[in-house]
């Protein structure tokens, strides 16, 4: 009797701590609307921070601080402040529901400010953390339009085409297809890809309830590209509200038996009440549920147990995944391989990498990548398996699916990494995307210097089709084993800083330096005095920005000490101090001292690309490209310079991106 009684106690202290909260929070926002009806937010913020002060770290603060921060933002115009506390939130309680609140306002306050790459961060943040919060959704949403409006074509199209594999029952589906053509159409200019999500929509939603307006533009959209409008799948739709039905119905008898039963059933039978979240917010079970019949006759006749019950839940969930049914696959595959792990039983590494692919269907790529290294941990050949589904998908044309795969292993071997890095640059290849191609072509030498292959198809394409010759005559000689001079040593310096692999770009810069020493001593002119000089400056500067990348501060600036004392007078000097301050995010200082750079040498290019590269990172694409002009108007052989102005002018074109 005793320990009832402290039974009792204890739950109507619990109740009492949540009335007083719940007073605390009425109270509060009582206080709050008739101040800022009044319009005294100063009084309001008083109201809200000592909520702070005097419950710190419980939710009621962390309500509090939600209230402060939009005080801030939305009434008293000082986003800063605003920031600030939804920071402090994210920094005490980063696993909260208020933190999910934070990242959220935090990303709308980037969308608004054009901050689409901050904006990004935190819409992801949302959904890949916090996957089941109610939040989730639109965050996917909103992550998807801060890709479109970063002028990021194709991830906008494949978060779009995410939310739909996440949310297939219907209008939200429908609606992420069509946000996803429209793109394929008017951005990325592929008219097939277009007519292919297009009909996919008709076909699969033509007949499904409340989704007659998307699918109504889906066909409007096909008669005006003169396509072909497909009749919808009426026994596919009949059988989704068929198997919705059953769930329903599932869903009601276990919890009837739960009730008549009073306590949780067994995994077999039905969730475990302390099974973790996957994610894909659907009960495996209630999927489970329609084929538990089945699964029983057979049990009885051939005694099934419940030992074997997750290896029958991978098996369907293979099926689902065949059937590109991502979001019911996922969570079926999560909870056979749960099941699996608390009978201590061997888990086949192909059913991680099948989870993985689920996970990155619907866009939880954070997770899809913990997975997919979690298989490559437990087999190395599951890598391999990857390559080749890759490689198969190339040969088959399917270009799209190959990059995803290829994509999905970067990081996972760094041995393989410049190999998947060359097959993509081909797969782009393939695809018409030569820009791409090179890119990633780079992503491969950078990863490997001397990689024959990835040297090969860079000369290659540089050649073909994007007019570089003289870069690609430099590549071509790497490949060859021939180029051991300073512009390849720099052009490979340039690529490992480019994609962040500082300390190999220290290496080719350094390199570059002693060849520019060896043709200073064997320098017979003035002229071939000075050009040696140029590229020891050049080299040095591009040393020390690579040395500050690598946490060597201290020796990025003695480089660039050391060379005003030995070139007091040299036009590179100025340039070097703006690239360093760049790099210490002084935007002022490195504006002005590019520009010293420029009026000491306005021949030379180095300064010009450099500020012009800087405005374009800040949106100014009328100024770089005014930058650039004035310089070719004296400079007009300039090759630099005319190549970087050209493709600026090419990505205008592309995306009408202009201030």
């Amino acid at each position: 009797m005793k320990s009832i009684r402290y039974s009792i106690l204890f739950l109507l202290l619990i109740a009492l701590v949540i009335t007083q909260y719940s007073c605390v929070s009425k109270s509060m926002d009582s206080q709050v609307n008739q101040l800022i009806a009044e319009k005294d937010y100063r009084g309001a913020v008083d109201v809200y921070q000592s909520v702070v002060d005097t419950k710190p770290g419980t939710p009621d603060a962390r309500q509090a601080q939600l209230g402060l921060a939009k005080l801030y933002l939305e009434k008293m115009s000082q986003p800063e402040q605003g920031v600030k506390v939804y920071q402090e939130i994210l920094a005490a309680a980063p696993d909260s529901d208020e933190a999910v609140e934070a990242h959220w306002h935090l990303g709308v306050q980037a969308f608004k400010s054009k901050d689409y790459q901050s904006a990004q961060q935190s819409f992801d943040t949302i959904v890949n953390k916090f996957p089941s919060s109610e939040r989730s959704h639109n965050a996917q949403l909103m992550l998807a339009k801060s890709y479109e409006e970063a002028s990021n074509y194709e991830k906008a199209a494949e978060i779009y085409d995410n939310v739909a594999n996440r949310h297939p029952e219907g209008k939200r589906a429908t609606q992420a297809l069509v946000s996803k053509a429209r793109i394929e159409q008017e951005y990325l200019k592929d008219q097939n890809a277009a007519k292919q999500t297009y009909q996919s929509l008709v076909k699969q939603y033509g007949a499904a309830e409340g989704t007659e307006e998307s699918v109504e533009e889906a066909k409007k959209a096909l008669q005006s590209m003169g396509a072909t409008i497909p009749k919808p799948d009426e026994p596919d739709a009949q059988e989704l509200s068929s198997e919705f039905s059953r769930r329903l119905n599932y869903q009601e008898r276990r919890r009837a038996e739960r009730d008549a039963a009073g306590f949780e059933p067994s995994p077999a039978t039905g969730l475990p009440s302390d099974f973790p979240d996957s994610g894909f917010g659907v009960n495996p079970e209630e999927i489970m549920g329609p084929y538990k019949q089945t699964i029983n006759q057979v049990g009885a006749g051939e005694g099934l147990e419940d030992t074997v019950y997750y290896d029958t839940v991978l098996k369907i969930a293979v099926l689902k995944l065949q059937f590109q049914e991502y979001r019911d696959a996922g969570a079926l595959f999560f909870y056979g391989i749960e099941l699996a792990k608390r009978k201590r039983a061997r888990v086949d590494p192909y059913s991680f990498l099948r989870l993985s692919i689920c996970y990155r269907k619907v866009g939880l790529y954070q997770r899809a990548a913990e997975v997919l290294r979690e298989a490559v941990r437990r087999d190395i050949r599951v890598l391999e398996a990857v390559m080749i589904t890759g490689d198969n998908q190339y040969l088959d044309q399917e270009y799209e699916r190959a990059i995803e795969t290829y994509s999905s292993i970067v990081g996972m071997n760094r041995s393989k990494d410049p190999e998947i890095y060359w097959k993509l640059g081909l797969v782009y290849q393939k695809m018409g995307n030569y820009q791409k191609e090179a890119e990633f072509c780079e992503r491969a030498i950078a990863s490997k210097t001397d990689y024959v292959d990835a040297l090969q198809s860079l000369a290659y394409v540089l050649f073909r089709h994007l007019n570089d010759k003289h870069r690609a005559a430099i590549f071509d000689d790497l490949a060859k084993g021939q180029g051991n001079s300073y512009d390849s040593e720099i052009e490979l310096g340039r690529i490992c800083y480019k994609y962040e692999n500082y300390t190999w770009a220290r290496t080719k810069y350094r390199a570059a330096i002693r060849f520019a020493e060896r043709q200073k001593t064997e320098a017979v002119s003035p002229l071939e005095n000075r050009l040696a000089d140029n590229q020891i400056v050049y080299a040095q500067v591009h040393m020390a920005m690579a040395s500050y990348k690598n946490g060597m501060e201290d020796e990025a600036q003695e480089i660039l000490d050391t060379l005003a004392v030995e070139f007091p007078d040299h036009p590179l000097i100025p340039y070097g101090n703006g690239q360093l301050a760049l790099l210490k995010s002084d935007a002022d200082t490195a504006i002005a001292e590019f520009k010293a750079s420029m009026e000491k040498d306005p021949m030379f290019h180095a300064a010009p690309i450099a500020l012009g590269e800087y405005y374009i990172s800040q949106g100014y694409i009328d100024d770089a490209e005014t930058l650039w002009t004035e310089f070719l108007k004296n400079n007009s052989r300039n090759r630099v310079v005319r190549q970087r102005l050209g493709m600026l002018k090419q990505q205008i074109e592309a995306t009408g991106t202009s201030n």
